[in-house]
């Protein structure tokens, strides 16, 4: 499958690789739904087919249904959550790391994919470091992250970083219609309800979580357009994890920004069109604005600190109400 949106990656990672110049360690970084796992694949396709992999050979058909042997999912292979402590779980990265010693099965090299690597301890960092630091000459590591700076400095210092671009709405409707075989108009709309971000476009269509996060922020927006304080603490309540309170408030912010535009008379994108129509109609550009800066200020603490999403929530409908 072509890579939407990431044409300018794609070729220089194809030029490095045609040099033979790939890092044995590599981190991708991205929002969710960003495509890094499309981009871990090819570049573990890259390792084992060629610079250019050509998509349709056995290998690259192992790779892209998760069937090689030498392209290990690390947190699958840990039921979910990196640990190393043995008495909770029957699989830690402990003993994922210890199959670095064998050689691989069918190729040249060996890929280990840490997906949402930005979730593990810094016990568990210490322990990959050594690897990195010292791999055995078969060993590739890719690890995929939303926010490199829960890494240790001692692992970033030690991988090649690329940053996921952009994918632009067009390319994502593209996409979505080329590959999927999405309605055209549908297509553009969520493409551009999504700012072009290909994951969320496909788990909205599936309905995945993303409908559910969606629509507290519209309840969130009914609640401050109505000023009404409780109704926004009691749309935030019903989120336990932090990647969707995140995600609540991108698109909390997304109605926020329309409420701008409806000020300017511009085109409105969000996912609550008829909310950021309300929310303009209580409160002036000034407001709205300042209200954007705090909930900046609000998902950045929640995410980058362990802090109590519940008193988040009341911290955030003070400063808005």
């Amino acid at each position: 499958m072509r890579l939407y949106g990431k044409e300018k990656l794609v070729s220089l990672l194809n030029d490095t690789a045609a040099e033979n110049r790939l890092p044995h360690a590599i981190l991708l970084t991205g929002e969710k739904g960003s495509g890094k796992r499309v981009m871990a694949k090819y570049i573990a396709k890259q390792f084992l087919c060629g610079a250019e992999p050509c998509g349709h050979c056995p290998v690259c058909s192992k790779v892209d249904s998760d069937g090689h042997p030498d392209v290990i999912y690390a947190l699958s292979e840990c039921q979910g959550k990196y640990t190393i402590d043995r008495s909770n779980r029957p699989h830690t990265v402990r003993d994922v790391l210890e199959s670095v010693a064998v050689k691989p099965n069918d190729g040249d090299v060996k890929i280990y994919i840490f997906e949402d690597a930005d979730t593990m301890s810094p016990q568990v960092q210490d322990t990959l470091l050594k690897n990195i630091e010292e791999p055995q000459p078969w060993v590739r590591y890719i690890f995929l992250c939303e926010n490199p700076g829960n890494l240790l400095t001692t692992i970033r210092s030690r991988v090649t970083e690329y940053s996921m671009p952009e994918c632009s709405p067009k390319a994502c409707a593209e996409c979505l219609v080329n590959e999927f075989g999405t309605d055209p108009s549908k297509a553009r709309e969520l493409s551009e309800l999504m700012s072009g971000n290909i994951g969320k476009c496909l788990e909205t269509l599936n309905g995945g979580d993303e409908v559910k996060l969606m629509e507290l922020a519209r309840r969130c927006a009914q609640g401050i357009a109505a000023k009404n304080g409780y109704a926004v603490c009691t749309a935030l309540s019903e989120l336990s994890k932090r990647s969707e309170y995140a995600g609540t408030l991108e698109y909390l912010s997304g109605i926020l920004r329309d409420s701008l535009a409806v000020h300017a008379g511009t085109e409105l994108n969000s996912c609550g069109k008829a909310e950021a129509k309300s929310v303009a109609r209580s409160f002036d550009e000034a407001a709205i604005t300042s209200m954007l800066d705090k909930l900046f200020e609000v998902n950045s603490k929640a995410q980058s600190a362990n802090l109590n999403l519940a008193l988040c929530s009341a911290y955030l409908t003070a400063e808005l109400l």
